[in-house]
């Protein structure tokens, strides 16, 4: 598995490996890797998921890959979600977003983006909002391979009702202010615009 991740980012294996350096330390262990794209795609994208990180029973995917396409408007980023849940569904979102958009979407934050279904059963979240990680101290949101740079955008799990709330001119900052990290990362917290 180390070498088609290692071949995804070059010919050299040092920006693969700085990469996953990179949030290898973030999450203070190693992940478990899952390929999201179809047989024969190149370069192929994965999902390394981490199991308690940010926090002791939490789980976190990064998208690894996504940065080699090159959307309009958009620059290298590889994505991140965190969720106080085992589901390994959530990061799995993340990839199956990532590879079904590559070319399209520059994942840009404030970015709304319909799931289409529910994430899981255990929620009735079905979309997510792109933003800068608020799990990540700022420094380490953007990893340097030397090659190119690679943003790390943050996707929150959001429900239909806050989609169509965002994107019919609601605040995205109010949003965030009022579903801090902690609150975000709770698959059964209740959706905003209804409180």
């Amino acid at each position: 598995m180390w070498n088609a991740i290692s071949r995804l980012f070059s010919h050299h294996q040092e920006p693969a490996e700085k990469l996953l350096a990179h949030f290898d330390r973030l999450a203070g262990s190693e992940p478990k890797f899952v390929k999201v794209s179809d047989a024969g795609v190149q370069p192929s994208i994965f999902v390394a998921i981490y199991r308690g990180y940010p926090e002791a029973n939490a789980i976190t995917g990064f998208t690894l890959g996504l940065s080699h396409f090159h959307p309009p408007d958009g620059g290298h980023k590889e994505l991140v979600i965190s969720m106080r849940d085992s589901d390994d569904s959530w990061a799995l979102a993340c990839g199956y977003l990532a590879y079904q958009l590559r070319d399209r979407c520059p994942f840009i934050c404030g970015d709304t983006l319909d799931f289409g279904e529910q994430v899981n059963n255990s929620t009735g979240m079905s979309a997510f909002l792109a933003t800068h990680p608020r799990q990540i101290p700022a420094a380490q949101t953007v990893v340097d391979l030397r090659v190119r740079q690679v943003q790390v955008v943050e996707l929150v799990p959001i429900y239909a009702e806050e989609l169509e709330w965002i994107r019919s001119g609601g605040s995205v900052e109010s949003f965030l202010h009022n579903c801090p990290p902690a609150l975000a990362m709770n698959p059964k917290r209740k959706a905003f615009v209804n409180q």
